[in-house]
């Protein structure tokens, strides 16, 4: 029994840390209170996103090119060596004879290569690198705002939503009250039981409103969890901030102000500016290949061959007498044959080891090397036509960044206006419909209309309501969008 309580008690030692962990996890990034505010939201994401992390990388994909590029100045060097086995004919490495037997051969080599001149290539390519690095730095950057972009609208939905299930639930609230005094009354014999009906549907619908605002209210904490990276739950929430009234805060900010703001500080017009200029220097890079190629090279070698034997020192050896006749007149009639020594020559040698025939064999070389490109299937032609076209592109892509902008924030502000006009007349349209609402209410109570006509003017009175939401939290993203713009802070 002890046994398997502490079983037991392990068992939720495990999942009181698991639980803890999880936890751990999705507040990472919020305050000490464990809320999420606009701020703590938008830089966790700039860190955690996973658009952002993938950004940062290609930067520092972008740091190895260039990297790369300035190394390709410095000289190359390689060693090269093989051992070997042959059997049957092959030709000696040391003495290039043909040989037929059993033997181990060995040739090693070390070679460097420096460029000296390379049609400015080398040169070039640093600097179209270089310009590429700056490019994917300010693409860096554009994520970043991309992302704080989908933050602060996933944060403004919530906002939204919360706002509309008040709203609902405000309504839902008063229309169990009428709900209540309208049984009382049917109880009493005051109005008929349709009455009791119609505000039960009211309430129904009501209800409807209420669940709808709060699935989208679930729907857009799901979508800002899922922009920060982290684990969904339901303890996951947001700092809710004073959202000033669109007539508190009107639009003052021109378009066109905001455009050349824009065109200054925005990360994606640098970057599409600087790969306009990698474009014209890949131009030169191509061209480079239409001149000649310097390099000066240097390399040493060696062989070595089983067969070789090392010369210790040369022995002459007696090979026994050879008979020679002597003719003692020139009449060649007198003769005599007179036995000479005969002597040949023979080596005396040793096994001659694998270092000590490299270090004998040692070979160095060293030199220019020019190569002069004459006719390569026009290879280096369609090269250069194909950087132009490249850097058109770039120019036509800098061209479309800036028209896009101009007609974003032209829109922006258009729409800014226009939300702002809006939350004017529907405050109004609210003001006049909640003095309508709480008079039907009244006529309602004494029997003067019916429930059916009721309905009516609070259903008017709740659109109101919402619509007024609606326009007031359109008005803050497209006010927010035009801050962005500008390089604001897009907190509350």
């Amino acid at each position: 029994m002890k046994k398997m309580s502490n079983k037991v008690l392990l068992l939720a030692l495990g999942l009181t840390i698991g639980g803890y962990s999880t936890s751990l996890a999705q507040q990472q990034g919020a305050g000490s209170d464990g809320i999420w505010s606009l701020e703590e939201a938008v830089n966790y994401a700039k860190t955690n996103n996973l658009n952002v992390r993938q950004s940062s990388l290609n930067r520092e994909l972008e740091q190895a090119d260039l990297n790369q590029s300035r190394a390709s100045r410095l000289p190359s060097i390689n060693a090269n060596g093989n051992y070997s086995f042959n059997t049957g004919s092959f030709q000696d490495p040391v003495t290039f004879s043909l040989l037929t037997q059993n033997a181990r051969t060995s040739n090693v080599s070390i070679n460097a290569t420096l460029p000296l001149f390379a049609g400015f290539q080398q040169v070039n390519q640093i600097k179209q690198n270089s310009l590429n690095l700056e490019a994917s730095e300010q693409d860096y950057l554009s994520a970043q705002n991309d992302i704080t972009v989908q933050i602060v609208t996933a944060y403004l939905n919530i906002l939204f939503a919360n706002e509309q299930m008040n709203v609902s639930d405000l309504q839902r609230n008063l229309t169990r009250e009428q709900l209540k005094r309208t049984n009382i009354l049917f109880n009493a014999g005051s109005v008929a039981e349709n009455a009791v009906l119609d505000i039960e549907s009211q309430l129904a619908t009501d209800e409807l409103n209420y669940i709808t605002a709060q699935n989208q209210r679930d729907i857009s904490r799901l979508t800002l969890m899922q922009l920060l990276n982290i684990p969904t739950s339901e303890d996951f929430q947001i700092e809710i901030p004073k959202i000033p009234e669109p007539d508190e805060n009107p639009v003052i900010v021109d378009g066109s102000q905001v455009y050349d703001v824009a065109l200054q500080t925005l990360p994606a017009i640098r970057a599409t500016d600087l790969r306009l200029r990698s474009a014209e220097r890949g131009i030169d890079l191509a061209r480079g290949a239409y001149y000649p190629r310097l390099s000066l090279f240097a390399g040493a070698g060696s062989r070595y061959a089983s067969t070789s034997r090392k010369l210790v020192a040369l022995e002459q050896v007696n090979v026994g007498r050879v008979p020679q006749v002597v003719y003692y007149d020139a009449a060649g009639s007198e003769s005599d044959i007179i036995y000479f020594d005969q002597f040949s020559t023979r080596r005396i040698d040793e096994h001659y080891g694998m270092f000590s025939q490299w270090d004998d064999n040692l070979n160095t070389q060293f030199g220019l090397s020019l190569q002069i490109p004459i006719l390569n299937s026009l290879q280096v032609r369609t090269n250069v036509q194909r950087a132009k076209l490249q850097h058109q592109n770039a120019k036509l892509n800098a061209d479309i960044a800036r028209n896009n902008l101009r007609q974003t924030i032209e829109q922006a502000y258009v729409d800014a206006i226009a939300a702002q006009r809006r939350y004017a007349a529907s405050l109004q349209q609210v003001n006049a419909s909640e003095k309508n609402f709480r008079n039907a209410e009244l006529r309602l109570q004494n029997g003067v209309i019916n429930s059916v006509d009721f309905n009516i003017i609070a259903n008017t009175y709740r659109s109101a309501q919402s619509s007024l939401i609606q326009a007031k939290y359109d008005y803050t993203f497209k006010l927010k969008i035009l801050d962005f713009y500008q390089g604001k802070d897009l907190s509350f």
